[in-house]
């Protein structure tokens, strides 16, 4: 993944936060509580989703995912 889609990625995150009035950390907790319900599914569109998800560490970041999907988005409308 690269570093520029992680910073817009970044950038995503403290938008959200500001319009919100919340922290960035905030932001960034709630996103990953919804990631690993998304990972917790039995689904396997949900599991494929999941691992083919690039991340760094061992569970993606919300950048991370935001980058991926935004990415995938940009894809499909080409």
């Amino acid at each position: 993944m690269k570093k520029d889609e992680l910073l817009k990625a970044s950038k995503a995150l403290e938008m959200l936060a500001q319009r919100d009035g919340v922290s960035v950390e905030y932001v960034k907790k709630q996103i990953q509580i919804a990631m690993i319900a998304g990972m917790s599914s039995s689904d396997p569109d949900a599991q494929a989703f999941w691992q083919n998800l690039p991340h760094e560490g061992d569970i993606p970041t919300p950048e991370e995912c935001i980058a991926y999907i935004s990415g995938n988005i940009r894809k499909d409308r080409e």
